[in-house]
């Protein structure tokens, strides 16, 4: 902006290099008395004491409010860390206590048989367990009564006879798992001593004691804390005494390393026993660093999960989000000495919707900032553009874990916890009403079983059936198949439902080899045991069905469906004592797979009008 000249002086650019106005002379040709600041720089004076304390104010009103937000931001990424921490202990120590429960069904359930043939079963349950390798069985009295694990495994060194204030503890527990302190085992991993009371009419019959590997859970801290916080260090659960029961240094929590004197719990008061639920935030120092760490009470254990992290890397964008504003905030100051107060009045609005914006996002609104700011072409637009992306990806991945949590709530009510963190790994594999796929289906039925039912009485049928299905669903699942159904004394198999793989096809009649294998040594057991043995008349079939949800809002279960299930049934109803049926259509998918099929013909399948051709797994 330029002022009018004055009147008798002669003007020039002062800028660019050329000359200065010339200043006024006076009669003896002496120069003038200056009349004062020029109009161009009382504008810019103007200018700047209007529009510059504003847009700083506004700066720092901004950096405030990201500064918040993103403290917010770090606290709730902590909390989301101990909740998954937490939940995964205490779904671990859950499977645990459900592991214990199944293998005390097999000690003390009737119709099993002598207690060396429980203890053989409970053997044979406990080799099938990832993070347990023996279980040790307690008279009420405290004292051992015997050990059972999977023949490799070397004999564990238990103790002989519990102490009094832990069988005190089993008898408050109302039947749950009692957990003792941690320490290493013979090959110097990390274990967790457990105790598991038998309750029956209400009074400890036996109690049951065990040592949980947490190898798992020692990778998942040093999982977490790398992916989240920058280090395998930086997720750790210590118990009340300070000291470690997971980290992701294995060799520390066998260690049992004391952390007492870690900043982090300098911040605890009160009760800091973590018998109670409590949570701390504090900032520390570690080695010379300046950290900031969170703590939550597992109090059901007296546990608590530590999470710690580098300010410098918590906070790393909040500088570079400093110099953007900054950045914007010079630009916003020379677009307003140039275009003037109505330019600046101007600029100001997109910053007030960056802080709206911002505030938005520290109250966890995830919206952005509008197209106002966004189809800008300088550093606002810039900033504006930069905002709303990571606005997305918050919104998006905060709809992530809602949904998740939302597929895991659904699918708990039906299906068991391996195959619900299945679906949930691939949300797209289960659908409301079913979805269309292929599947293998086995059906194995025990041949004879109404004239066996005849001749032996129920304690002895319901025994074989326990031991036989206990056997076919370990052979099934190990060959990565599902159980759909026990119907009576048949077995529904089902592989290619949730999860598909290449060979399902030749999973099933290796499965149904198995089985037949094995049935080989079950009847020596029950014709020592009862004098009778059993075969099995197994079928298979590979085609189309829809998987999905059938039964009512109140009671669901997730199975498989079609013709392909009937023609299944139907080739296993032909087949004879000991024999195995395959149709051709899983042949067709097994290929030359090494597995020796013998051609049987064509079959008239019941309530089919064209034939079946039929093949055999030979002995």
């Amino acid at each position: 902006m330029a002022a009018n000249p004055v009147p008798g002086v002669e003007t020039r650019s002062a800028e660019r290099g050329t000359e200065q106005p010339a200043p006024p002379t006076g009669e003896q040709g002496t120069p003038a008395a200056p009349r004062g600041l020029p109009l161009f720089t009382r504008l810019f004076l103007l200018i700047l004491l209007c529009a510059l304390p504003p847009l700083v104010g506004l700066g720092w009103k901004m950096m405030d409010t990201n500064a918040a937000a993103l403290q917010e931001l770090v606290r709730h990424l902590h909390r989301s860390i101990v909740g998954d921490v937490q939940r995964s202990v205490r779904g671990e120590l859950a499977r645990v206590e459900q592991d214990l429960e199944g293998i005390s069904q097999i000690l003390f359930a009737p119709g099993l048989g002598d207690d060396a043939t429980r203890y053989a079963l409970a053997g044979s349950r406990v080799a099938a367990l990832g993070n347990i390798d023996f279980v040790t069985l307690y008279a009420p009295s405290g004292q051992s009564v015997t050990t059972v694990k999977a023949d490799e495994v070397p004999d564990p060194r238990v103790a002989s006879r519990l102490e009094p204030a832990l069988l005190e503890a089993l008898r408050a527990s109302k039947g749950h798992l009692v957990v003792q302190g941690v320490h290493a085992n013979a090959q110097g991993g990390p274990v967790l001593e457990a105790f598991y009371p038998i309750v029956r009419d209400g009074s400890v019959r036996a109690v049951l004691g065990t040592q949980v590997k947490l190898g798992e859970l020692c990778a998942l801290m040093g999982e977490l804390g790398e992916r989240f916080l920058g280090s395998r260090e930086n997720v750790f659960v210590v118990d009340r005494e300070r000291r470690l029961v997971l980290h992701a240094d294995p060799a520390r929590v066998a260690a049992r390393e004391d952390l007492s004197r870690h900043g982090l719990f300098a911040a605890l008061s009160g009760d800091s026993s973590f018998s109670t639920d409590m949570a701390a935030i504090s900032d520390f120092q570690l080695d010379g660093l300046e950290m900031v760490g969170s703590l939550e009470a597992l109090s059901e254990r007296g546990w608590a999960v530590a999470v710690q992290q580098p300010q410098s890397v918590a906070y790393a964008s909040l500088s570079e989000m400093r110099r953007s504003i900054l950045t914007a905030l010079a630009v916003a100051a020379l677009v307003a000495l140039v275009a003037g107060l109505l330019g600046a009045r101007q600029l100001t609005r997109p910053i007030r919707d960056l802080v709206a914006a911002t505030r938005a996002l520290a109250e966890r609104a995830f919206r952005g900032v509008g197209e106002r700011v966004t189809r800008r072409g300088d550093e606002l637009g810039t900033l504006g553009r930069a905002f709303d992306s990571m606005a997305v990806t918050l919104e998006a991945k905060e709809r992530e874990v809602v949904t998740q949590t939302q597929v895991r709530a659904a699918l708990s009510r039906y299906l068991s916890p391996d195959v619900v963190d299945l679906i949930v790994s691939n949300p797209d594999q289960l659908r409301l009403g079913g979805e269309r796929r292929e599947v293998t289906i086995l059906f194995a039925d025990v041949v004879g079983f109404t004239k066996l039912s005849e001749s032996q009485p129920p304690e002895i049928i319901v025994a074989l059936l326990n031991e036989l299905f206990t056997f076919a669903t370990e052979i099934i699942q190990r060959r990565g198949g599902i159980i759909d159904k026990f119907i009576g004394d048949c077995v529904m198999a089902v592989w290619g439902s949730p999860q598909s793989h290449s060979d399902d096809a030749l999973r099933a009649v290796q499965a149904a080899e198995d089985l037949r294998r094995w049935l080989d040594v079950g009847n020596r057991r029950w014709r020592a045991r009862w004098g009778i043995e059993i075969q099995l008349a197994i079928g298979i079939h590979t085609g189309p069905a829809v998987a999905g949800n059938v039964g009512s809002e109140k009671r669901m279960e997730y199975t498989v469906i079609g013709d392909t299930v009937n023609v299944a049934a139907r080739i296993e109803s032909m087949a004879q004592p000991g024999q195995i049926l395959v149709s051709e259509a899983t042949r067709e998918r097994i290929g030359d797979s090494g597995v020796e099929l013998v051609p049987a013909g064509e079959r008239q399948l019941h309530g089919r009008t064209a034939a079946t051709r039929i093949f055999e797994v030979p002995l």
